[in-house]
């Protein structure tokens, strides 16, 4: 019976994190506000089984793309649906991003009791896994990182189970594994020269099984990477266009005007500072840090099998290298950093472990005959109230997070607002490379794009600017996507772009010493209400792409009088 429980509490764990995932899936009322989403769809939408398999489309991996038409039709086939178009496949696509995120719940407990063999730690760290809002986030869309996480976590397990006893029937799996990651993202052949190096550790001297073990592997990778990707094979040129334009935007982040928010932040630090306030929160953080800090203090004791620490070394090592090799992009995308939570979380539930039995500290927990020393009651009060506080803390974190979801989106409340008070015919500016406002309804209204991204920043495109602005009796800002990073790239001796008109505008607009006034604004932060009291955490200041899609800022300025900025 024993044996059950931690089955069902991970049952437990996989409905809760199923019901985190599936709050709120449509927060955009089929409007399709993520863009990344919206082009996966558009190009899944052409795919016809098996008349047409060319994506034309190679951003991506086409995996994700023939899984969510693939998903859709048959689902239309046996149940006689309506979801194998545009907004059919919305939905389909998020329920998939479910799909992917609950299977790596379960390997996050397989890894954990694989390295500690601890069922407390597994469930632990499955549990904090559930909890972290960026993978929830992440699956409200449907967005190839969440299939490409799901499949680097099934590859550390896999070389995992292989660097503790070598099989051609692992090696075979490895091979599909990543096939798989490379018919999803093209970066994921940073794993390639890994996988190779795990191969020649686990075979040093045998160079018999050393070579079996390169060819199936290849073979199995070959094969499964031409049947998720035929058109890899087939469209090569066409590929290596899409790589090369996918490189050149994470090696500068001046080529695209999206990408200007990454100008001069730091390498890792960036991405840390995200993680750390945002993704995984404060509390799950510090759970991290502290298992992190207990798994080194445990080897400076000496008190584990060298087999173990080895494999946990190995453990550890796939995560650094992919954030030693990843965090340095000059592009930083909170997304990148998703394959890292489930390896925050084992450790963060390691942490939590150890800090609810701190008589176990300085003894290793693979023995089940595991002993234990009489606890200071001091160190054990103190500690178990700092795992209550931290689980708290972190539950309360995640509600707060996951309540942007039950809220209108700020775009739909901003166009229900549009409707009612700017008049038909009235003439409205948004800015480009942001999506349109309002959502619908456009046609009543006269509108003016204003290119504020484009080069030079100077007189001649401000006096467009102020002629298209002078001619508007509004402006709508439909986010923070322009006026984060061209207030800060001012300064002409230190940036190969620069905006300081366009800085010198959005102080004078924002500050009223334009005539716009702000006469609405839209918001939707991460909050906690208790009766009168209401507990908000203003998340502006997280990266752009953490905001931008599920709860933008907007604002909506009237012109209060014929004057032009200058």
């Amino acid at each position: 019976m024993k044996k059950q429980i931690p089955k069902f509490l991970l049952f437990v764990i996989l409905f809760l994190g199923y019901k985190l995932r599936s709050y709120g899936l449509n927060w955009d009322q089929g409007f399709h506000l993520h863009p990344d989403e919206r082009m996966l769809i558009m190009v899944a939408e052409k795919i016809n089984f098996f008349k047409n398999l060319n994506p034309d489309f190679f951003n991506y991996g086409s995996l994700p793309i023939y899984l969510l038409k693939g998903t859709a039709s048959i689902t239309d086939f046996l149940f006689n649906k309506n979801l194998a178009n545009y907004d059919g496949l919305l939905k389909v696509g998020r329920n998939l991003s479910i799909f992917f995120d609950l299977v790596i719940i379960v390997f996050v407990y397989k890894i954990s009791k694989f390295l500690f063999n601890n069922e407390k730690i597994a469930l632990l760290s499955s549990l904090l896994y559930t909890m972290a809002f960026f993978a929830i986030q992440n699956t409200h869309f449907f967005v190839v990182d969440v299939p490409l996480n799901t499949f680097i976590t099934i590859l550390c397990y896999a070389l995992l189970k292989y660097a503790r006893k070598s099989s051609f029937i692992i090696v075979f799996w490895i091979g599909v594994v990543f096939a798989a990651m490379m018919s999803t993202k093209f970066t994921s052949i940073i794993f390639y020269p890994l996988i190779l190096l795990l191969f020649a550790y686990k075979n040093w001297g045998n160079w018999k099984n050393l070579l079996v073990s390169i060819l199936t592997f290849h073979l199995s990778l070959i094969t499964f990477h031409f049947f998720f990707m035929p058109y890899a094979f087939i469209e090569q040129e066409r590929l290596l266009h899409d790589i090369r334009e996918q490189l050149k935007m994470n090696s500068n982040p001046y080529i695209f005007p999206y990408t200007l928010q990454y100008v001069g932040t730091i390498p890792y630090l960036y991405y840390f500072n995200n993680i750390f306030l945002w993704g995984l929160g404060p509390f799950i953080s510090l759970f991290s840090f502290f298992g992190l800090y207990q798994f080194f203090k445990l080897k400076i004791s000496n008190s584990m099998k060298i087999e173990n620490f080895k494999l946990k070394i190995i453990f550890i090592g796939i995560y650094l290298y992919y954030f030693v090799v990843i965090g340095q992009s000059a592009v930083k995308f909170m997304r990148y950093m998703l394959p890292l939570y489930p390896f925050f979380t084992i450790l963060a539930g390691y942490g939590l472990f150890f800090l609810c039995h701190p008589e176990r500290r300085s003894k290793t927990t693979e023995s089940k005959d595991l002993a234990k020393r009489k606890p200071m009651s001091t160190l054990f009060l103190f500690s178990r109230f700092l795992a209550i506080l931290g689980m708290t803390g972190g539950i309360i974190w995640t509600y707060m997070f996951v309540n942007i979801y039950s809220v209108e989106h700020t775009r739909i409340t901003a166009s229900k607002w549009i409707e009612k008070n700017i008049k038909e015919g009235a003439t409205i500016a948004t800015e480009h490379w942001d999506d349109g406002m309002p959502l619908y309804g456009g046609e009543r209204y006269k509108h003016e794009e204003l290119t504020l991204y484009d080069q030079p920043d100077d007189v001649n495109k401000w006096l467009v600017m102020n002629e298209k602005l002078k001619n508007s009796d509004y402006i709508i800002i439909a986010s923070n996507r322009l006026y984060t990073p061209l207030q800060k790239l001012s300064d002409c001796q230190k940036y190969q772009s620069c905006f300081p008109k366009t800085a010198e505008y959005y102080k004078k607009l924002f500050s009223n010493q334009l005539p716009f006034r702000k006469v609405a604004e839209f918001s939707s932060y991460p909050q906690l209400t208790i009766g009168n009291y209401q507990l908000s955490i203003p998340d502006d200041s997280a990266d752009e792409s953490f905001t931008v899609y599920d709860h933008p800022k907007i604002m909506i300025f009237k012109n209060t009088k014929n004057e032009i900025f200058n």
